[in-house]
């Protein structure tokens, strides 16, 4: 392995061990404290990031980009969020590359944690989640319909069915054996890593380390989020899975359900990890059903009109939708 000095005379490989692709937008002080907590990585010599800037063209770089662990690219706001992630894949000069949403902060330890369970055989790792701005609005309700899982170890480090949409960490060349579709899919990964379990690879819940997620705050912002999300989600679903017209037109018939369903899955996830009141939780299940009959909305859309524009729209509001600190949504 070839070797070369950091700036305090220690011995570190030329090559990195981790790449981490992060794509940021319209929100430069959000975006700024997302880049600090990678440079601030103890593992940081071992790293390098992989920043895509799709801001306004006029806007200064982020706080840090010059930083020599940090590989700069300016894309502009025409770009999109699928497009700078299959870019920062084939540009990684690592063999272990995680994608992180410039509205998260990573803990201190997570990248060797990270690279440590990759000399492992698992196709991809998630790490545990924190609600990074709690009390501010609806960002815990939000949180908990998104990531309740995640959000604190339910078990032990283990295979999982699912790892935290679009913050986890895949093998490069894994991720380069989904080509053509692997643009599409990074817009919303879990259908990455249901074609990687449909393959056979396997995936690793690895609580051990935590990363920080800003949600959004208002019943208004959260339904947008979800009813691109789930436009994007059900198109490329219906696409990359080879989908007949019939197929399409059952679930279509069947998207009413969907609220329904999901809202099992949150009380199950409630029942394992009781984080709030009972009085609370069933006080907030009108505001859940609300919500995922916005993603059913979203999923009937992408099935019947063309992805293009859920993904235009879903890939704007990730990177500039506001996502307020407690101190700030009270202003």
């Amino acid at each position: 392995m070839s070797v070369s000095q950091n700036s305090n005379g220690q011995t570190v490989p030329a090559t990195p061990e981790l790449s981490v692709v992060l794509v940021v937008g319209g929100q430069r002080e959000r975006a700024a404290r997302a880049l600090h907590s990678l440079i601030g990585q103890s593992f940081i010599d071992r790293m390098e990031v992989l920043l895509y800037d799709l801001g306004p063209e006029d806007c200064p770089p982020l706080p840090g980009s010059d930083h020599p662990r940090v590989r700069l690219t300016r894309l502009g706001p025409k770009s999109l969020l699928g497009h700078a992630r299959r870019q920062g894949v084939h540009a990684a000069k690592a063999q272990v590359v995680s994608f992180m949403e410039e509205h998260c902060e990573m803990h201190p330890g997570w990248a060797e944690t990270i690279v440590s369970a990759h000399r492992e055989p698992w196709a991809a790792i998630g790490s545990a989640l924190v609600c990074g701005n709690p009390n501010a609005g609806v960002s815990d309700q939000a949180f908990r319909m998104n990531y309740g899982i995640y959000s604190r170890p339910i078990g032990p480090r283990g295979p999982a069915s699912s790892v935290p949409g679009q913050n986890s960490s895949y093998k490069r060349d894994l991720l380069l054996k989904y080509e053509p579709d692997l643009e599409e899919m990074l817009h919303a990964d879990l259908l990455l890593q249901w074609k990687m379990k449909q393959d056979g690879h396997h995936l690793l819940y690895e609580p051990a380390v935590r990363l920080s997620h800003h949600n959004e705050n208002t019943f208004r912002s959260l339904s947008v989020g979800v009813f691109y999300w789930n436009w994007c989600f059900a198109n490329i679903r219906a696409r990359v899975f080879h989908w007949t017209l019939l197929r399409r037109a059952i679930w279509i018939t069947l998207a009413p359900l969907i609220p329904w369903v999901r809202l099992v899955r949150i009380c199950r996830n409630f029942l394992l990890q009781r984080e709030v009141s009972l009085l609370r939780f069933l006080g907030e299940i009108p505001f859940f059903i609300a919500i995922n009959y916005c993603a059913a909305a979203g999923q009937t859309a992408g099935l019947i009109r063309p992805g293009a524009r859920g993904i235009r729209k879903f890939s704007d509001f990730e990177m500039n939708e506001p996502r307020l600190s407690h101190a700030e949504f009270c202003r």
